[in-house]
């Protein structure tokens, strides 16, 4: 891109840029170049689940930083089932690990980080998960384990308790078999073992660390006599076994009990902006109708499906933010609005220099159904990608071109499109 067309990215908490004219592809082309340019987390936030989808794919044909998608429950709001295992562990993993992203992109749609999440104190005491290999700051991790009440100790023999030695770390999670020790190159985990409490010797070394909760809230039995407690604030206790309370209070978790996880909690639950670092910069495309419409449709399906006595329900704003929450919230972080229309002329706003393709459909009627194409790659002197939906339509295209002589690189990334020339990969 021309340097005039350089734009500074904000860092303040509350500046806004706005992009304009990110045409087509456009849109994942700036956000991996902002990714890449910015020292910290970028996160992506889109009107709905489809426009994630189709950025996380075209964005991670640009990038090479870590590319992340935050999924949802995929269960419509007070579903009466519950999502499923993987889906979980997946949203676990992510918001374990977010505090302490020091780099990469995490993608999310709009309803999506509207719904409130477990408190980070919960996660950080119930799981633990690393890889060899992870990019990892120190010093959250300990402030982390001090938050959640882990005992900082000369030597680790019990659970709940960690020690720092240099590069080492020695970690005793709840819930584990065995203490873990780590250790530290920089920032980054060099090796994980397992060691011996009385010997303080190693037993193994392994890959990772994969301690996670089965629930994004807690289930032993302080949570239940919580949960019971909160709910006879809330709703009436009936006897009926299949009543919410009555399995609940038989150890059992009965579809869509997500919706009632504020009560085993002694505190409301989070927002996903809580898991942020610090040096978060956020990318939104236009939010304010999707949010509006989620939250409409939401409070809609909570006034037809608040009638059973057997599973009454809690308020949305004790499971989602509001569309002035949210607002209020996205305010408070450095951001980038970015457009496919132009944006005015005023500070902080840039139109990007993207111009849309001119029709080069395919007319088999003709005599020359690829002139459109013959014409356009006369007058145009850089590199041309093509890009497929599949294996097979890659192959389609690639006889198409052969009959005007065109023989395109077979490419898996488009960032391998170094030279002037022709190129063909599969992607959105």
């Amino acid at each position: 891109m021309p340097a005039k067309y350089y734009y500074q990215l904000p860092k303040k908490q509350g500046d806004t840029r706005h992009l304009g004219c990110l045409i087509g592809a456009a849109a994942a082309v700036e956000c991996a170049d902002i990714v890449e340019r910015y020292q910290g987390l970028v996160v992506l936030i889109t009107q709905d689940t489809h426009n994630a989808l189709k950025l996380c794919d075209e964005i991670q044909q640009f990038s090479q930083n870590s590319v992340t998608m935050f999924s949802d429950w995929e269960t419509l709001p007070y579903d009466s089932f519950s999502p499923h295992q993987e889906i979980i562990s997946a949203r676990l993993v992510n918001l374990y690990r977010l505090p302490t992203l020091a780099k990469g992109l995490l993608i999310v749609p709009v309803n999506t980080l509207m719904q409130k999440v477990c408190p980070a104190d919960f996660l950080i005491s119930n799981a633990l998960v690393m890889h060899k290999g992870d990019k990892l700051s120190r010093e959250n991790l300990r402030n982390n384990l001090d938050k959640v009440c882990y005992r900082h100790v000369e030597q680790v023999l019990e659970h709940g308790e960690y020690a720092t030695r240099g590069a080492l770390l020695d970690l005793f999670p709840m819930g584990s078999d065995n203490p873990y020790r780590i250790d530290f190159f920089d920032d980054e985990i060099d090796s994980l073992r397992t060691f011996d409490v009385d010997s303080q010797l190693t037993i193994s070394e392994v890959e990772q660390i994969n301690l996670l909760p089965a629930h994004e809230f807690p289930t032993d039995d302080k949570a239940i006599e919580l949960f019971r407690s909160q709910w006879s604030e809330h709703f009436d206790v009936r006897l009926d076994p299949e009543h919410i309370y009555q399995q609940i209070s038989k150890k059992i978790m009965p579809a869509g009990i997500e919706y009632w996880q504020p009560l085993f909690f002694n505190q409301p639950l989070s927002s996903l902006f809580d898991y942020l670092p610090a040096n978060t910069l956020l990318i939104t495309q236009d939010l304010a109708a999707a949010a509006n419409r989620f939250w409409a449709d939401t409070y809609q399906r909570y006034e037809s499906r608040n009638v059973d006595p057997m599973r009454p329900l809690l308020p949305p704003d004790t499971l989602w933010l509001n569309s002035e929450q949210l607002n209020h919230a996205l305010k408070t972080w450095p951001r980038i609005k970015i457009s496919v229309e132009p944006v005015g002329q005023k500070a902080g706003n840039t139109n990007l220099p993207y111009l849309a393709l001119p029709d080069l459909s395919i007319s088999q009627q003709n005599k020359a159904p690829l002139d459109k194409l013959e014409q356009f790659i006369k007058n145009f002197a850089g590199r041309i990608i093509f890009s497929a939906e599949s294996a097979g339509r890659r192959e389609t295209v690639l006889e198409l071109l052969a009959r005007i002589k065109i023989n395109p690189i077979k490419i898996k990334m488009l960032r391998e499109a170094n030279n002037p020339g022709f190129y063909i990969t599969m992607g959105s």
